[in-house]
């Protein structure tokens, strides 16, 4: 690693997420490849800083699921290959499906009436090819799809496994494609909650789940093919 990389400390935000943005930039551009080792020591050196930030950052990347933490051997780098997202995306559906299953009885008008304007809001960014906005808008859809769950275990699970992936899609966007599927997805989704109909929900989740993961692991693929 190089010595004294500078950082862009701006003025509010703390050092350590100066550093874990850093840090994450260069895994997800490949500078820093799966099984890279990262000490608090060397990273303490590179960027001219105690060792609290270094450490607050590397254990927030390790919550982004990017880098695991073994005591006394500092971090190590996780592969963000196609395989492995795959495989995190079973198991986040799994994950959906749990709180789908236990939101469903709670669901409120309320909280309908939320999920139809933010579905709404994307829709209409996908119109505009508005990436970033439907990014953003479906992880609202989502969270409070599975607000109302009563397993706050599973949605502990559930939220780590939506930063790592949100990460990556930070990276990879959606397809144009994809984009227009989800707001039909979503529109399916609604009308199966309206319906208190949890067979055709669950279903719809595992689709839903399945759609997104076959469009992100196609752009990495073709991303590693390039």
């Amino acid at each position: 690693m190089n010595v004294d990389t500078p950082l862009d400390l701006l003025p509010g935000v703390p050092a350590y997420a100066a550093i874990r943005d850093f840090i994450r930039a260069e895994i997800l551009s490949g500078r820093l490849a799966a099984g890279t080792r990262l000490t608090t020591g060397s990273l303490v050196q590179r960027f001219n800083l105690s060792q609290m930030p270094v450490r607050e950052a590397l254990q927030a990347l390790e919550g982004e699921g990017l880098v695991t933490i073994l005591p006394h051997r500092g971090a190590t780098v996780l592969s963000l290959d196609a395989g492995r997202v795959a495989n995190i995306y079973d198991l986040r559906t799994a994950i959906e499906v749990l709180l789908v299953r236990s939101s469903l009885p709670n669901m409120t008008n309320s909280t309908m009436a939320k999920l139809v304007a933010l579905h709404e809001e994307l829709a209409a960014a996908a119109e505009r090819r508005d990436v970033h906005t439907v990014f953003e808008l479906n992880l609202r859809f989502h969270d409070l799809l599975y607000f109302h769950s009563d397993n706050p275990e599973a949605r502990g699970i559930y939220d780590r496994f939506a930063k790592l992936l949100g990460t990556l899609r930070g990276r990879y966007g959606y397809s144009e494609a994809r984009m227009f599927d989800m707001v039909e997805e979503h529109e399916r989704i609604l009308q199966a909650l309206r319906n208190q109909e949890l067979a055709r929900l669950i279903t719809l989740v595992r689709d839903h789940a399945n759609g997104a993961k076959a469009d992100l692991v196609a752009s990495i693929r073709a991303k590693r093919e390039c």
